[in-house]
């Protein structure tokens, strides 16, 4: 019998019980959609919090400190800021290692913010306006950045605002110490007022001007830590509104590989040239992308599983009655002289049919509930934000892909156990069967 006999004895077999090959392409089908929507969702989660991380928390792709900075620079900070010199030395390097990249200098100050009445702890993170703007990448049209040539501007988190009764264009005062230990003050405005999502940081979160925040440090020229943004992010275009919601969920940020392959390349550069500098990437300094992408990965590792035993049972089952039912038939076609691997192959082919027509079925639907969902603009608040966001749903195709070889494979194991029973069972048994 040729390949296209094979084809067209099985499909018309399909369609003698029809509900039952109907019950197994849905579960397929269903299947495959489950599995791909959770993935889709899974990997724009990855990317949404990965952006989050790098534009709206302002962490960049990589951020530079002296050796030794985290585990003493706490204690004697003016050991660990870079000089100016120092500072030149890595915008050099880094201009060799990765053209058109632009580092950003930063400092972290904390201390009280008063409204004249009240007072409260403040952590703020200090940057020039232009290069706030940079870090914000293509996400720069979103509100909540300090104004150009600000001197003593200052964005406050929602919560502190309000702790403090702090409205935009109202005065404060911020009490410091320097990196010698004296206590230092200084006014600031209110430029604006953002929820920064995070419930953990919304009470004590603010940004200061980078000079502003020297000052008050007794550290003119030097920084605390130097941020690599990388040219992708540099010269994306500006977005804003429901544009840049959904590209918060789209735009690729660099993997591990990409970011660990730069940091070794500039550790290299800058100890050649005698500055010795420990690096973070985003993925380290962002613990709760990590925390989320290793529970979001079990969970689909858990979703599929789940999948992959109910979409098997469902194969076996139809296959299984198909292989009872049809005992006198494989009887007669083994009598007129049809092999037993010839049997088998029938059955098989069935069941590869049915799978074909589900995983088409399935990505069908997958598509259509993925354009649905998005369309419908659905949000929730997620577990430590305090704000809403979207809830989207983008497409995994390696991940899908997987699934749907996942499922035909378990399904093809599946059809052949009863089809190779039964080839193996005797003629006369066979014709017997009642």
């Amino acid at each position: 019998m040729t390949g296209r006999t094979f084809f067209s004895m099985a499909w018309r077999n399909l369609w003698r019980n029809r509900r039952r090959s109907l019950a197994t392409v849905v579960s397929i089908a269903f299947g495959l959609t489950a599995v791909a929507i959770f993935a889709g969702y899974k990997g724009a989660t990855y990317t949404g919090l990965a952006n989050i991380a790098i534009h709206s928390d302002l962490i960049g792709h990589l951020t530079i400190n002296k050796a030794g900075w985290r585990t003493e620079g706490k204690l004697h900070p003016a050991r660990y800021l870079f000089s100016e010199a120092e500072i030149d030395q890595v915008r050099e390097a880094i201009a060799k290692v990765a053209p058109g990249a632009r580092v950003v200098e930063r400092m972290s100050v904390m201390g009280l913010v008063s409204n004249g009445r009240n007072s409260t702890i403040f952590v703020a993170n200090c940057l020039n306006p232009t290069d706030m703007l940079l870090l914000r990448g293509p996400f720069r049209g979103i509100p909540g950045v300090l104004q150009e040539n600000s001197s003593r501007g200052a964005i406050l988190g929602s919560g502190l605002a309000d702790i403090l009764g702090l409205e935009v264009g109202d005065g404060a005062s911020i009490l410091v110490n320097t990196i010698h230990g004296q206590a230092n003050m200084a006014d600031i405005d209110v430029e604006a007022i953002v929820d920064t999502g995070n419930l953990a940081t919304n009470d004590k979160w603010m940004t200061l001007p980078l000079a502003l925040a020297q000052d008050q440090l007794d550290a003119i020229g030097k920084a605390e830590g130097l941020t690599v943004l990388l040219p992708a992010a540099v010269n994306a275009p500006t977005l804003t509104g429901r544009a840049a919601e959904e590209a918060m969920y789209t735009t690729p940020t660099p993997d591990d590989e990409t970011m660990n392959t730069l940091r070794n390349t500039l550790l290299d550069a800058l100890a050649r040239r005698g500055v010795h500098t420990e690096m973070i990437t985003w993925q380290e300094q962002s613990p709760f992308y990590r925390q989320v992408k290793n529970m979001f990965d079990m969970m689909f590792g858990l979703l599929l599983g789940v999948v992959l035993a109910i979409v098997a049972l469902s194969i076996a089952n139809a296959m299984g009655m198909a292989v009872v039912e049809r005992t006198r038939e494989i009887g007669t076609l083994r009598a007129i002289g049809m092999r037993r691997a010839s049997v088998v192959r029938l059955f098989v082919t069935e069941a590869v049919l049915l799978v074909v027509v589900g995983l088409l079925v399935g990505l069908a639907l997958t598509f259509l509930v993925r354009a649905g969902v998005n369309a419908l603009d659905v949000r929730y608040v997620p577990p430590s934000l305090s704000r809403d966001v979207q809830l989207y749903v983008g497409f995994a195709p390696l991940l899908t892909t997987a699934a749907a070889l996942a499922l035909a494979a378990l399904a093809t194991f599946a059809a052949t156990v009863p089809a190779r029973r039964a080839a193996h069972a005797p003629i006369i048994s066979s014709l017997g069967h009642v």
